[in-house]
């Protein structure tokens, strides 16, 4: 099965079975992205516009079945700085190494997992912890804006 656009709702519809499409976090702009769900069903997408795929999207449903969106979570790492100032230093660091940044409700910053910037931030001070979570377009930190 071939979907070219994601239906777009998040709201289960109704007395309808779930099945996931799992995809990973950096997959989420990918025009093209070919896998089976978690129920098995093949399936295909195939993007025409540049909005990225968010976790819950629907992509499909018929009579008895949806197939929705499901990001992993992954291994991160987690830290809060103590000052605006820490914040901005870190924050251009890791935007030098052109990691996607993932600020949460509660400040706090979550990069995907890489050996060498979790050493360079506990070498910093910065106190990093290791987490699985999920990176989620909603909480991402863009410098460029349209």
């Amino acid at each position: 099965m071939i979907i070219v656009e994601a239906i777009r709702s998040t709201t289960p519809p109704a007395g309808k079975q779930p099945d996931h499409f799992e995809i990973e976090w950096y997959e989420t702009s990918k025009s093209i992205i070919r896998r089976k769900t978690n129920g098995g069903l093949e399936m295909a997408i195939r993007k025409n516009s540049n909005k990225p795929l968010e976790d819950g999207d629907i992509l499909w449903e018929d009579e008895t079945t949806y197939v929705q969106v499901m990001i992993r979570p992954c291994e991160c790492i987690v830290f809060q700085p103590k000052t605006m100032r820490d914040m901005g230093i870190i924050c251009f660091e890791i935007g030098n190494k052109h990691i996607p940044i993932y600020i949460d409700a509660q400040d706090t910053v979550n990069v995907a997992y890489e050996t060498p910037l979790y050493t360079l931030l506990e070498r910093g001070g910065y106190e990093p912890r290791v987490e699985s979570k999920k990176l989620l377009k909603t909480h991402l930190f863009q410098i460029h804006g349209r």
